[in-house]
């Protein structure tokens, strides 16, 4: 990237913008150079600081990537992600003649979960000092090492071991021809969390998911009570009949008065049935009228 200084500046947002997206795109040599130019033409600034360390660190320059965090603390001292990755550097300076450099652009849908062609898990045998070499993000290889498989980042920090269980699955896909790509998702104490991605699927396993897909049921609504309201004492409904036989005169005589008025009435054969089949035929020849009218 070729930055024209002879042209009038644009406003410090607008290179903030397309710093912030050649991160994303992986672009860190350019990250570099405007990250640089920011800081040289609009003064200094610890985020810039922090986004200069953050390229410096994915080329591998790692002692460069310490200095710019050292600068963004000496700008604001309680800047907590200029504090954490200093802090990570230092580990890694102590172990770089075993890391191995150069750029690790990160592919954004390799953490975009996916069914059939990705799966989290969390490893197994890591190192209680892991988390101060890694972080969420970092893109990891995984290496087939008798009937497991191992994890590793693309810098050669060793992460630890797949499951049993989805190593052996893997394992078959990956003699077969399948290739995988991981990236961590979460690093806390001793715990490394990964996302596995299916980057590629040999012709012979097409129709075949490298994960198995888990199809969740659909939970019908059941009404349940409270075990605490249901009562299985029989007693206890016997003693509510018994407080209402028992009751005051006013009670009973109403229940009595309801009871009369339910009971069934008796027809009176010299009543005289009334016949509406007359009521009705007038009614049908008004309405004929009327229309007739209109």
């Amino acid at each position: 990237m070729t930055i024209d200084t002879a042209e009038p500046l644009k406003p410090r947002s607008q290179y903030v913008d397309e710093a912030v997206q050649m991160a994303i795109a992986g672009n860190w040599d350019e990250a570099v150079e405007l990250n640089q130019f920011i800081l040289d033409n609009f003064g200094p600034d610890d985020t810039a600081q922090n986004r200069l360390g953050k390229a410096l660190t994915e080329l591998g320059r790692l002692a460069d990537a310490k200095a710019a965090y050292e600068a963004s603390l000496k700008i604001n001292p309680q800047n907590t992600v200029a504090q954490k990755n200093s802090s990570k550097l230092d580990v890694l300076l102590q172990h770089k003649g075993s890391l191995r450099g150069g750029p690790s652009r990160v592919d954004l849908n390799l953490f975009v979960e996916e069914m059939g062609k990705t799966a989290t898990a969390s490893l197994k045998a890591v190192d209680g000092d892991v988390c101060s070499k890694v972080q969420a993000g970092d893109v990891a290889e995984l290496r087939v090492n008798g009937d497991g498989i191992e994890v590793d980042t693309v810098r050669g920090i060793r992460l630890g071991t797949l499951e049993a269980k989805l190593a052996r699955r893997l394992i078959k896909f990956i003699q077969g021809g399948n290739r995988y790509q991981a990236g961590v998702t979460s690093c806390e104490g001793s715990t490394v969390k990964m996302i596995v991605r299916e980057t590629y699927q040999d012709p012979k396993f097409q129709g075949k998911p490298s994960f198995p897909i888990v199809r969740k049921r659909e939970v019908e609504f059941r009404p349940y009570t409270k075990e605490s309201l249901l009562s299985r004492d029989p007693e206890a409904f016997a003693s509510d009949d018994d407080d209402d036989m028992n009751g005051g005169g006013g009670a009973a005589e109403a229940t009595m008065d309801l009871e009369e008025g339910l009971h069934e009435v008796e027809e009176d054969d010299d009543s005289e049935s009334v016949d509406f089949s007359d009521e009705a035929a007038d009614d049908a020849s008004d309405e004929e009228d009327e229309d007739e009218g209109k």
